[in-house]
């Protein structure tokens, strides 16, 4: 039987995780029989992918991903895979590295993405999960919801939960994203990466998804905002059609 031992490992530490919940360095080094610098790869690459959170002190829990990978949500499932071909679409008219995202409560998960054909390129995001006032399908969504329900989402009380925005400048952002049909992230998530989306709208006219371009800054200018949007409205429309159909 063949098999890559490094993702052999990377299986037995989300068994692990299922059964206890709870996963150090030393005792994931020690379960695996490798090095301790190879344990803290796997864990660190498994956190980059949502998988683990690190806590307070240093030991690994599940994460998001982790959560999203035991209840797997088939309606999810099944929207991913009807809008592969959409974003091909997208990504084959700008050549950049596009997403599906959906939201669940304050984050967003990418449940689909299709990577650009350069060598300078976004990855696919498919798996992650991060937090939606940072990433550009998740503004879009948040700026479509009624305010009062944005507010139980973001209590005044906890200001810690926009992670340092301004709350007020954070509304203004929003209410700007919903008059243009459009938001864009520049370094909200991740340093050297812009991103740009719209919404996907569902049968009844709410959005179910969004979808997303991301562009290395150095690929990235306000002027091509709009080409991007144009592609990425296109898109998505042509997938809300064949739902709605």
């Amino acid at each position: 039987m063949t098999y890559l031992e490094s993702v052999d490992n990377a299986l037995r530490l989300l068994v692990s995780l299922a059964a206890q919940q709870r996963i150090s360095v030393s005792d994931a080094a020690k379960e695996l029989g490798v090095a301790p610098s190879t344990a803290h790869r796997l864990l660190s690459t498994m956190r980059y992918r949502g998988f683990v959170r690190q806590t307070d002190d240093r030991c690994y829990i599940p994460g998001p991903a982790f959560a999203t990978l035991m209840k797997r949500n088939p309606a999810t499932a099944k929207l991913a895979e009807r809008a592969l071909p959409y974003l091909g679409m997208v990504m084959g008219a700008l050549d950049e590295t596009c997403h599906l995202v959906v939201r669940v409560n304050r984050d967003v998960q990418f449940v689909a993405s299709v990577e650009a054909q350069q060598a300078l390129k976004i990855s696919s995001r498919q798996g992650q999960t991060m937090p939606a006032h940072l990433v550009s399908g998740g503004k879009m969504l948040l700026a479509l919801l009624p305010r009062p329900e944005l507010d139980t989402l973001y209590p005044v009380e906890e200001p810690d939960l926009l992670a340092g925005k301004d709350r007020n400048i954070f509304a203004a952002e929003l209410a700007s994203a919903r008059c243009r049909g459009y938001t864009v992230n520049v370094g909200d998530t991740e340093r050297g990466i812009a991103a740009v989306a719209v919404p996907v709208p569902g049968t009844d006219g709410k959005p179910i998804a969004a979808m997303s371009v991301s562009v290395p800054s150095v690929r990235y200018s306000s002027t091509r905002v709009p080409k991007f949007a144009a592609a990425l409205r296109r898109g998505a429309d042509a997938l809300s059609a064949e739902l709605s159909g």
